[in-house]
């Protein structure tokens, strides 16, 4: 005898509560997504009334390639509408096939190549929409868990930094961060108090940097910080704060105090101290680390 099928549940919705209309909102944000070069994905904003794109702009316009100039074009809102100049850049600012000369406004789902290297897709989309193309590169560049970088996006954006540095002969900073006895923490209270720490010990330290520092996960119980422009002496000065922090945290756990330090293994990259590769930067902050929970852990150690 063949077996009725169960109908499908719905949700009532409450008398009052009316739905989001997918056409009731204005396709009033100016978005531009990453295409090609370093970092793909990643979306810019025009969250006021400009965004300028160059390879040392602090915040958000920030690219880190060698062709674009240090302040490379410029996007403006006026009138309603946005547009696009370039800012005298070497290697010039196109829109389609044409190399600016002077303001262009932008239509929706116009390329613009900023230099050889870089494409980024103009978008006017609404706030549902920017706030699904978020939640979409986020998802392929955070650790679920930590919310900090994951090692994939560590290792790319690694790889383009150290270039940046080479090129122009400037400071570039790793610490290696690894929590004490993490096993024992996990052993003793179970892995939901492991991933508390986790969670507790990247929420901190992820607070006391820079905008432009990048936080990754790199695996299991260690974290990786990368700082532009810090020299070795204050390399070890922002080791030994993260130390300080991570020590000072509470953390408790169904009701029990939870101690949490952590070692720092620090290398810097100079204009007379040189890398070959990122990879051997980043081994070269593994082994300082290694001399420092060799040393009797919760201290910093420079390569």
């Amino acid at each position: 005898m063949s077996q009725r099928k169960q109908p499908i549940s719905t949700t009532v919705q409450q008398s009052g509560a009316s739905p989001i209309s997918a056409g009731s909102l204005p396709k009033n944000r100016s978005l531009f997504t990453v295409l090609t070069g370093p970092e793909p994905g990643r979306i810019f904003a025009l969250d006021a009334d400009e965004l300028v794109f160059g390879r040392e702009e602090p915040a958000v316009g920030r690219i880190v390639d060698d062709g674009l100039s240090r302040r490379h074009a410029r996007v403006i809102a006026r009138g309603g509408s946005t547009y696009i100049e370039d800012l005298g850049s070497t290697n010039g600012t196109f829109v389609g096939e044409q190399r600016l000369t002077g303001p262009r406004k932008l239509d929706d789902g116009d390329r613009i190549a900023l230099g050889q290297n870089v494409v980024v897709k103009f978008s006017l989309v609404d706030a549902l929409e920017e706030e699904a193309q978020r939640s979409l590169y986020e998802s392929t560049v955070r650790d679920p868990l930590t919310r900090a970088f994951n090692r994939r996006y560590l290792e790319e954006r690694l790889t383009s930094e150290h270039s940046y540095a080479a090129r122009h002969g400037s400071d570039l900073t790793l610490a290696m961060l690894d929590i004490d006895h993490f096993k024992r923490i996990n052993d003793t209270w179970g892995h939901a108090a492991g991933d508390l720490v986790l969670k507790k010990v990247s929420a901190a330290v992820s607070r006391s940097l820079r905008t432009e520092d990048v936080f990754a996960r790199y695996g299991g119980e260690e974290f990786v910080v990368v700082l532009r422009g810090i020299p070795p002496d204050k390399a070890l000065q922002f080791a030994e704060r993260v130390r300080a922090l991570v020590e000072g945290m509470a953390i408790v756990f169904e009701g029990h105090s939870l101690p949490v330090t952590t070692s720092v293994g620090v290398a810097t990259m100079t204009a007379t101290r040189a890398f070959a590769s990122s990879a051997e930067l980043l081994s070269a902050a593994d082994g300082a680390l290694y001399a420092a929970k060799n040393a009797g852990r919760n201290r910093v150690a420079q390569a």
